[in-house]
């Protein structure tokens, strides 16, 4: 087995290991409103960098990482940003570290190919 592999198959059980691991319990939503109950890794962040200035400013910046099998384990593909008025949007959904559950929509997925994980890049979604 090439290193390739062995990322992809090492990637899958680090996101997949909510005990010892970065796992994260969240749910992903298409446009066409099925849904998956998954683990991957997740973050919500609210202090940034103002790139102009480098000073730090106060936002809200929250992003999930997926293993691809785990998506076509689910029995969906890859989420991809759907534009307002095109349809409704991908949304995941995850608790907080002190339970409070988030929604957000998709603005943006980077999938890499290489190890078989996918970025996605998250905005506050109300329904």
């Amino acid at each position: 087995m090439g290193l390739r592999q062995e990322i992809r198959r090492y990637s899958k059980i680090i996101l997949s290991d909510v005990k010892h691991g970065f796992a994260w319990s969240l749910v992903v939503t298409d446009p066409d409103g099925n849904s998956a109950c998954m683990t991957g890794f997740a973050t919500d962040i609210a202090d940034l960098i103002d790139p102009e200035t480098g000073q730090g400013i106060s936002g809200r910046q929250a992003e999930v990482t997926l293993h691809m099998d785990t998506l076509t384990d689910a029995g969906l593909k890859h989420p991809a940003y759907i534009a307002s008025g095109e349809g409704k949007p991908w949304t995941v959904k995850f608790n907080d570290i002190e339970g409070e559950a988030h929604t957000f929509k998709v603005m943006r997925s980077a999938p890499d190919r290489t190890t078989g994980l996918v970025l996605l890049y998250l905005e506050a979604y109300v329904a």
